[in-house]
């Protein structure tokens, strides 16, 4: 577990690294952590949004029914978890500075191949997300703008272990057996691996962004989990993006319009 206070370039680099990270106080000058906080959000128009309730239902709430989850000493139990930016407020997503949102080669996929990755989560006190590894074998970032987070992560050999990975992800000696533990706190950053299983408490209620992506740091990891899946075409998919991104020389989605796709994963 790396736990730093890195400047804007180091922040890149530690965004794509191999072991979970906290990056303390890293997105407190990112204009999303400011257009996130509590107050703003109820400047918003008030809307019905499908948020968790306390069996992990989907029930349908008011925005202002979530966001008092946040005050309130006995909360109900709700939790927005699942609210992908894009069908909320898309402008949030250009908030987030260019250097970070360029991460994740998918961009440069068709639109209707690109996988959307990007949500809002806001819930209060005691509520969670269980042990699980993200999709397609991406790695993530979350922002967290208010309250504080309990994390829990497991290496992806524990993740085979448990079968929330297909066994054959891990290459020889690359994928330890590690649990770390981190609490994640206000304009924290924290870091998820390709492959790395985690848990999620809110130890107060909290707001947060999370972004998944997939680039030159992880694409190996997850070529390898649809080959081991025998996704052939998810596999193509990706070898496909790789190849053109060294093609350019590029670290980001710029001039990468050219990436064709036969299929994807949502």
């Amino acid at each position: 577990m790396t736990t730093s206070t890195p400047d804007t370039a180091d922040t890149i680099a530690r965004l794509c690294g191999g072991r979970p990270a906290v990056l303390r106080g890293a997105g407190l000058e990112w204009p999303v952590y400011a257009a996130l906080q509590e107050s703003r959000l109820r400047e918003l128009d008030d809307r019905p949004v499908v948020a968790e309730g306390p069996e992990r239902q989907p029930v349908t709430a008011w925005l202002t029914e979530v966001l008092d989850e946040l005050r309130v000493e006995r909360p109900q139990g709700l939790y927005l978890r699942n609210q992908l930016i894009s069908e909320f407020e898309p402008t949030l997503w250009s908030l987030v500075p260019r250097e970070v949102r360029r991460l994740n080669w998918l961009l440069a996929l068709p639109a209707d191949a690109r996988p959307d990755w990007v949500w809002l989560m806001i819930g209060g006190a005691g509520t969670s997300s269980p042990l699980h590894v993200d999709t397609m074998a991406s790695a993530a970032w979350n922002l967290l703008c208010s309250g504080r987070k309990k994390w829990t992560f497991h290496s992806p050999a524990r993740a085979e272990e448990w079968h929330l990975l297909p066994p054959g992800c891990c290459t020889a000696g690359a994928c330890d057996e590690e649990s770390v533990e981190v609490v994640q706190g206000p304009g924290d950053i924290v870091v998820t691996p390709s492959g790395w299983a985690h848990e999620v408490h809110n130890v107060t209620g909290t707001v947060s962004v999370t972004a998944n992506f997939i680039n030159r740091s992880n694409l190996d990891f997850a070529k390898r989990y649809f080959e081991v899946l025998g996704k052939t075409a998810d596999h193509e998919l990706l070898t496909a993006v790789g190849a053109t991104f060294e093609r350019l020389g590029a670290g980001g989605v710029s001039g990468a319009s050219t990436v064709s796709a036969g299929s994807s994963s949502r």
